[in-house]
């Protein structure tokens, strides 16, 4: 049995190996990345940072009782007042083409916490970028790894970051922000702000998102950001 565990650990890694040197290559192979991210997440690693997480008090009370408040549609967020939170989260998903994920199905048994975690952190991604000003840009995505690397201590978003810094290694200066300044950037933002995680959106769309960055404590931190804030 221990020798199936390790033959199965050591083809994890192999794996994330080959997705990590195709990210290097190019940051926005989004394939590689959701196969990393979900190969990573059966880590040991990942195990550590998820009890963080669930033993965290500003977290665990969601996990709890599975916090999910509504989600509305694209065209019903667009139609809430100017600057709040929904709008600029609406816009930003007509931006992409894009409506909030369909409600989740959460499961049972041991790791049912552990999979509302994972449900929760895919689902809030985009509205993560709304909040923080950061676009969803190659170098906006570093950011926001670094972000999530530094609140979550995720092993799969700092392999990304690696990624990323390999890839500028590289790679000819892009316009836009540089992404090691980007990266800088996130986390100071994850450092900063008060968990992400934490937080039932859903409870404040109508709320302004000034209100929002101030009560996460990032709206002098949103003086210095590189990219042209949302």
């Amino acid at each position: 049995m221990t020798r199936l565990r390790s033959q199965s650990f050591d083809q994890r890694v192999l794996d994330i190996a080959r997705d990590l040197v195709a990210l290097s290559h190019n940051p926005d192979d989004s394939d590689h990345a959701f196969h990393l991210l979900n190969a990573s997440y059966a880590t040991p690693a990942a195990a550590q940072a998820r009890q963080r997480l669930k033993s965290n008090p500003a977290i665990a009370p969601l996990v709890a009782e599975r916090y999910w408040g509504p989600w509305p549609q694209t065209s019903e967020l667009i139609q809430l007042p100017p600057g709040s939170l929904g709008r600029s989260y609406g816009h930003f998903l007509q931006g992409q083409g894009l409506e909030p994920l369909p409600d989740p199905e959460f499961s049972e048994g041991s790791n049912a916490d552990d999979h509302y975690l994972q449900l929760r952190i895919r689902h809030t991604h985009d509205l993560w970028h709304v909040v923080t000003g950061i676009p969803p840009t190659s170098a906006g995505e570093a950011a926001l790894d670094g972000l999530t690397t530094e609140q979550l201590r995720w092993p799969g978003t700092a392999l990304l970051l690696a990624a990323h810094l390999l890839h500028r290694a590289e790679a000819d200066p892009q316009e836009g922000p540089d992404v090691g300044l980007a990266i800088a950037y996130g986390l100071e933002l994850g450092a900063k702000s008060q968990p992400l995680l934490a937080q039932r959106w859903e409870e404040g769309w109508s709320t302004p998102l000034q209100d929002w960055r101030q009560q996460l404590g990032i709206d002098a931190l949103q003086q210095r950001n590189p990219f042209h804030s949302l």
